[in-house]
């Protein structure tokens, strides 16, 4: 069985000034991509201010618009808080998501991050999904990455497969490094073509901070798709297939 996933910092729902909501545009390429799971960084759950701004900001809350029809199974993890509302990480799903929980990771009380975790199961075998945006200095990196590591090590069987997905922070690959020390992961695009994917700023990607780690699974496909000014960094899409033997 093969599964489709996306990873995408969605940057609230608004172009790179913030001037713009591009909500709807990440819906459309969504929709046209069809992954079967999705993980996304920086939804917006609740904006007073900006939902009084734009007229067409959505009466629900943006990962369910996001959601829509495609995606049955969502959740979402409020990580920051802020006087007009929270901004946190979602998954969208085709199948059910088990076990869902969203775990502070936070290592500076002026960065809030999290780990937002589920299970599917669409073989009966469980395939744990891990969704996070890590901190964008190198000593909450570090911190963040171990507490992720414990995360996976007493949560997670090591027979079981595992996808880890999201916006790493880590253009000097520190973070990678503590990462592949454990569990046995693999990043997609290093294994298949050899080098982690250019995906920030989004109109001239120089930085290699979106990831997407996995284990259990062979992997058979990996895009970077171009986002149209959509947000400030660009969506990452691949293929992996189930390897039960």
């Amino acid at each position: 069985m093969q599964i489709k996933i996306l990873t995408f910092n969605i940057h609230k729902g608004l172009n790179v000034t913030q001037s713009k909501l591009t909500l709807y545009d990440i819906r459309e390429l969504l929709h046209e991509v069809d992954a079967d799971i999705i993980f996304l960084q920086e939804v917006q759950g609740e904006h007073v201010k900006n939902q009084n701004k734009f007229e067409t900001w959505p009466d629900i809350s943006q990962t369910e618009f996001l959601a829509g029809d495609k995606w049955p199974y969502f959740y979402y993890g409020k990580n920051h808080s802020h006087k007009h509302g929270h901004h946190g990480n979602a998954i969208l799903s085709k199948f059910e998501l088990n076990n869902s929980s969203n775990i502070d990771i936070s290592a500076s009380r002026f960065s809030d991050r999290g780990l937002l975790y589920a299970n599917v199961a669409p073989l009966g075998v469980p395939l744990h999904l891990i969704c996070t945006h890590l901190g964008l200095l190198k000593k909450e990196r570090s911190s963040q990455v171990n507490a992720i590591k414990h995360f996976i090590n007493e949560s997670i069987d090591t027979n079981e497969p595992l996808i880890l997905a999201g916006d790493f922070n880590d253009w000097q690959s520190t973070a990678d490094e503590l990462l592949c020390a454990t569990g046995n992961l693999k990043e997609i695009f290093r294994e298949l073509k050899g080098k982690f994917a250019k995906s920030y700023p989004a109109e001239l990607p120089l930085l290699k901070v979106d990831r997407i780690y996995y284990r259990g699974l062979e992997p058979l496909e990996c895009n970077i798709l171009k986002s149209k000014n959509i947000s400030d960094h660009r969506p990452l899409l691949a293929k992996l297939e189930y390897n039960l033997q």
